[in-house]
């Protein structure tokens, strides 16, 4: 008896591969596309995190700046000592500092500063803390990695009529002597001066992906603090990912509005010779 075998046409296994490697292809290119997805959301997400987490402590700490309790006596003049500008501290970069007491006993200095990483043009936003500096100097923080890859962190300090201020200094730089920083304004320079005029303070802290994001290179312009005298205009074309984020905060401890009153006769409970 004779068995029959049955089996694939030459043509139904070449339509089977066919179908197979069209698959395989259309797998492959739906991984690369969401990884590339994934991948640029990520890089997105944490320039985001980074940005917003150290804007919010800088916020902080400019709300602070300038309290001096009223018990304090540890340095000689604290007054001359609230808030401090350097323009174009590196590479064109702002560098900010403030100072404020926590204690009856101890002073706080808080540095943000761009620093480059090491054997790299690229930089990061460093932040160094230190209790009591004028006396004793123990360092809390030093210079760390407070928000990775910027490439712009300008600062604006406003009055209370909103007008930009500067100098305001103390430790002052090329940009602010230029300004007359040295100046005498009373017993205070024009840099220490100024400092209690700070009514408002602005910041741009513009932040770029680690790793390449865009299949093709990018033409991005960023302008930051735009029409001020000086802020910073960046040219880029690359495939990197950038983000700028703004915060403008209230120096409390610092320049405030006068409520003026106007004094339109004596009130009857201020006299008692009314009845005269």
């Amino acid at each position: 008896m004779k068995s029959k075998n049955s089996g694939f046409t030459l043509t139904e296994v070449l339509v089977a591969v066919v179908i197979g490697v069209l698959s395989i292809a259309a797998a492959f290119a739906s991984y690369g596309y969401f990884n590339k997805s994934y991948k640029s959301v990520s890089q997105k997400a944490v320039i985001n995190s980074a940005a917003r987490d150290a804007l919010t402590v800088i916020a902080r700490d400019l709300r602070n700046a300038g309290y001096i309790d009223i018990n304090f006596t540890r340095d000689a003049r604290p007054e001359i000592k609230l808030i401090n500008l350097r323009q174009k501290y590196l590479n064109n970069l702002d560098s900010l500092a403030v100072w404020y007491t926590t204690s009856p006993n101890d002073r706080m200095r808080v540095y943000y500063r761009p620093m480059k990483y090491r054997n790299s043009n690229k930089m990061y936003l460093a932040r160094e803390v230190v209790m009591n500096p004028v006396t004793v100097g123990n360092v809390i923080y030093d210079n760390i990695e407070f928000v990775p890859n910027i490439v712009d962190f300008q600062v604006v300090f406003r009055d209370k009529d909103g007008n930009e201020l500067y100098p305001v200094c103390d430790y002052c730089g090329p940009i602010e002597n230029a300004q007359g920083s040295n100046q005498m304004v009373g017993s205070y320079t024009k840099g220490q001066a100024n400092m209690k005029k700070v009514h408002k303070a602005e910041i741009y802290l513009t932040v770029e992906s680690a790793k390449e994001v865009f299949n093709k290179d990018q033409a991005t312009r960023i302008v930051n603090h735009e029409g001020g005298t000086y802020g910073n205009t960046l040219n880029f074309n690359d495939k990197y990912y950038r983000e700028t984020f703004f915060v403008s905060v209230h120096t409390r401890n610092l320049a405030k509005h006068v409520a003026i009153s106007e004094q339109t006769g004596t009130s009857i409970g201020e006299s008692s010779s009314y009845n005269k």
